[in-house]
């Protein structure tokens, strides 16, 4: 045999191990940076500096890169001629499109969940229901925005369609910082205490027609809510 292909019988386990350890890498450090952009402690339009990043996480940029592709084909992040990588920055008009089908998919979970869930599923719905209630009066918005994530999650998974949820979540990462702010705003929360209530109440009825326009309407962002994204976020 040949010392070339000797060489590169040898190099290539080692070429292997070493695109297995940055893809694992890269996993590890797009998972960071995805629960970064939901919660919303890197800001739409904020640049992704592959050096910086690379020096943050003590890895080489191979895996920075791939985490950023790996985002970016989540609708989280963008790369922009001259600027590189940034967190995804939609239009008002964009955020309200992805508003309009995330509404008409909770609607579907909502209607097909009256038809489907179980025992556990009506009391987990129940639980979840009370503990927006309760954090709705604690003046705690983190607390708030979790419980009202676990009510909206309780009815995705009574409707036991793994696809239409998968769907759901992936959405809802891209509106994260959005929703959130629509959550929050000042008044909002006992708006969205009597939309809530309506949906439960479909729910336990097994009204699923009921239950889905309920959820519909819940989701659906509002003309002032537009309004104050449009003034409030910079896109």
């Amino acid at each position: 045999m040949k010392t070339g292909a000797i060489a590169a019988q040898i190099a290539g386990p080692r070429a292997d191990s070493s695109r297995k350890k940055a893809g694992s890498l890269g996993r590890d450090v797009g998972a960071d940076l995805e629960t970064q952009i939901v919660e919303g402690r890197l800001a739409p339009g904020e640049k992704l500096d592959e050096i910086a990043l690379s020096n943050q996480y003590s890895v080489s940029r191979t895996p920075i890169r791939e985490a950023l592709r790996a985002l970016a084909a989540k609708g989280l992040v963008d790369f922009q001629p001259r600027i590189g990588a940034i967190v995804a920055q939609p239009t008002v008009g964009e955020v309200m499109d992805l508003f309009e089908v995330v509404a008409e998919m909770e609607g579907v979970a909502a209607r097909l969940a009256c038809e489907r869930m179980n025992a556990d599923d009506r009391a987990l719905l129940s639980a979840a229901h009370q503990a927006c209630q309760e954090t709705a009066s604690s003046f705690d918005p983190d607390a708030y925005y979790k419980t009202n994530g676990d009510f909206h999650s309780a009815v995705h998974k009574a409707a036991h369609n793994a696809i239409l949820l998968e769907q759901i979540e992936h959405l809802n990462k891209r509106l994260s910082p959005y929703r959130r702010f629509i959550t929050l705003r000042p008044g909002r929360t006992e708006a969205a205490l009597r939309e809530h209530e309506a949906v439960f109440e479909a729910l336990i009825a097994r009204d699923g027609a009921a239950a889905s326009q309920a959820m519909r309407n819940h989701v659906r962002v509002l003309a002032e809510d537009s309004l104050a994204l449009s003034r409030s976020l910079r896109f």
